[in-house]
């Protein structure tokens, strides 16, 4: 008898010198960057709270993948989240199957971590549905001119405050609104920060300006995170409490019309900012795909989920071929708000589909109705079932 071991080869990396040498130059060289990310303290920050993941040919790291670990705001729940970045090979080692490799044993280590779905901002949409991601979060962009804005004032009441990040009222004011929106169940996927993920976010974008609306009784309603690149205004956050503070807000960028040229506002798909504008047609919205996310743990990420009818329902994932545990019938059942899972090996099966597109509807824009509707999701019984789909106020970059 001829016994042959199989050993899984372990690709995630110790945090050492050596490998650190190695994970460097290649994602500088994959991503086009000038600047020693030895020594970039925007590189330095992720990756001291990352792990890892390497492919070694003859000794040298030929692969990379980064995982930063979060927790996601779901409907009211704080739930464990990865963002995958830096996914990078040498070019002569592109199409030998060593992304492919690391992704799968990124996915196989999250599930055993009771990681329950990742996300990232994919360099190829195709490309991340070979392993399971769909798109899920949106970008509606507004541009238009400084005559847009004629029809906004600064505050008669209340004032702004407009600083940088290291200012603390106006680092207070954003946290105090930051948080408050996170506490209205409605957020769908998006990222709790933490204090070295804002400290990272200001630092990786340069020249970041703060201005916060503060109310006549000291509130802070509002607040604009925004940068000024010649003649180009962008905003990179605008969240407000009330349409006043929208309103304040807007009449601040106003103040800036005479020396720009351009205003550039990137917000959520649900933004609904252009009915404040008395001439619409002088805005250009458009939407943009932004982030795809993934879902590791179906069983533990349908207990997150706020289905819009109560009872039993049987759910199918006809497909996945990076997470197999998925694969299956599972039993859905939600009483008084309480939403339990587990797997069944008969019944009736009321939906099924692939677990790309029960990601578009846990984590995505789609209804259940528009999923059956496109066919990504088999309607088999007469059972109604959909799910709150909530909203993706604030947007984070892996």
């Amino acid at each position: 008898y001829i016994c042959l071991l199989f050993i899984r080869k372990n690709m995630k990396l110790e945090k050492n010198l050596d490998n650190l040498k190695q994970i460097a130059p290649l994602v500088q060289y994959a991503f086009g960057k000038n600047n020693d990310l030895l020594h970039d303290d925007n590189f330095m920050s992720r990756y001291d709270h990352s792990d890892g993941y390497g492919f070694f040919n003859d000794k040298k790291l030929t692969s990379y993948i980064m995982v930063n670990k979060f927790k996601s705001e779901v409907f009211g729940h704080h739930v464990p989240m990865a963002g995958i970045g830096y996914v990078a090979s040498y070019p002569e080692y592109r199409g030998q199957g060593h992304i492919s490799k690391l992704m799968k044993e990124i996915l196989k280590d999250l599930h055993d971590q009771d990681i329950p779905f990742t996300n990232l901002a994919p360099f190829s949409e195709s490309f991340y549905r070979h392993y399971g991601f769909s798109n899920s979060i949106y970008q509606k962009e507004y541009r238009f001119s400084g005559s847009a804005l004629r029809a906004f004032k600064l505050p008669r009441t209340g004032h702004v405050i407009r600083g940088k990040w290291n200012d603390l009222m106006v680092q207070n004011g954003v946290i105090q609104l930051y948080e408050r929106q996170l506490h209205t169940d409605d957020e769908r996927n998006t990222v709790i920060r933490q204090a070295w993920w804002w400290n990272r976010m200001d630092s990786y974008y340069h020249n970041r300006n703060i201005a916060v609306y503060i109310d006549a009784d000291g509130r802070p309603i509002s607040y604009l995170i925004y940068r000024i690149h010649g003649n180009v205004f962008l905003a990179d956050e605008l969240y407000s409490i009330t349409a006043k503070g929208l309103i304040c807000l807007l009449g601040f960028m106003g103040s800036h019309a005479g020396a720009i040229k351009e205003f550039r506002m990137i917000l959520p798909e649900h933004s609904l900012i252009g009915e404040l504008f008395p001439e619409q047609n002088q805005l250009h919205i458009s939407l943009h795909p932004y982030m795809m996310s993934r879902i590791i743990d179906f069983a533990i990420m349908v207990t997150y989920m706020k289905p819009l009818q109560e009872g039993t329902f049987n759910v199918e994932v006809i497909s996945d071929d990076q997470c197999p545990w998925n694969i299956g019938v599972w039993q859905i059942t939600n009483q008084a708000g309480q939403v339990s899972c587990k797997q069944i090996e008969d019944g009736l099966v009321d939906y099924s589909g692939p677990i790309t597109a029960w990601t578009q509807v846990f984590l995505g824009r789609l209804s259940m109705r528009d999923a059956v509707k496109l066919g990504l999701i088999t309607d088999y019984r007469i059972k109604k079932l959909d799910f709150k789909k909530g909203d993706v106020s604030f947007y984070d970059y892996f």
